[in-house]
């Protein structure tokens, strides 16, 4: 009967020591309804301090005119045309797929895209007699693309010039000339936007 009872006690105290464990177990490695931790943090600017500076002389320069976006991805502006197979969406897109726009303008009341704006450091990362993918992407879309070097300091009017420059587009005018339609293309200088 003595190792009855022992054996009793042997099992009790190896039930104990079981739960014992699995709390100790359970406190360890369950930190309760805590949210999982992710490796993110949060970044407390948009922008650098270059960004910021360019802004604030964009904003100057055609605020009145047009709405500034920034930060968009290039692939939310270039769309593939419709009936491409995916494989051939997938290669014209991988030079774009991780890319982005510095500052989108946008016209102000239907906010479809009237320039995009990029920033580069000088001397210009791409060699001198190649163009950036997106510039050349652009070009072939007829979407004015405009790139400044970034500085310390920008001048309003030269900003404003430039895409104004870019974004002016000059009319298209059909001549009549010995029953033939030429096209002509007018200069108009000192056009007010």
């Amino acid at each position: 009967m003595t190792s009855l009872v022992l054996t009793h006690w042997k099992i009790i105290a190896l039930a104990a020591a079981l739960v014992l464990l699995a709390l100790l177990l359970k406190r360890m490695f369950w930190r309760g309804k805590k949210p999982p931790r992710y490796p993110y943090q949060r970044n407390g600017m948009l922008f650098t301090a270059d960004d910021r500076a360019f802004f604030q002389t964009l904003k100057d320069a055609v605020g009145q005119e047009f709405e500034i976006f920034s930060k968009i991805r290039a692939c939310d502006i270039i769309v593939p045309k419709k009936g491409l197979s995916s494989r051939t969406v997938e290669k014209a897109f991988s030079p774009i797929d991780d890319r982005h726009f510095d500052f989108i303008l946008c016209e102000k009341y239907s906010l479809a895209v009237a320039c995009v704006v990029q920033l580069h450091v000088l001397p210009h990362t791409v060699r001198q007699h190649e163009k950036e993918p997106l510039s050349v992407i652009c070009e072939n879309l007829g979407l004015p693309f405009v790139s400044f070097a970034i500085k310390a300091d920008y001048s309003v009017e030269e900003v404003r010039d430039k895409l104004h420059q870019a974004i002016t587009k000059e009319p298209f005018f059909l001549v009549e000339t010995d029953g033939r339609k030429e096209p002509r293309i007018s200069n108009i200088d000192n056009v007010k936007l």
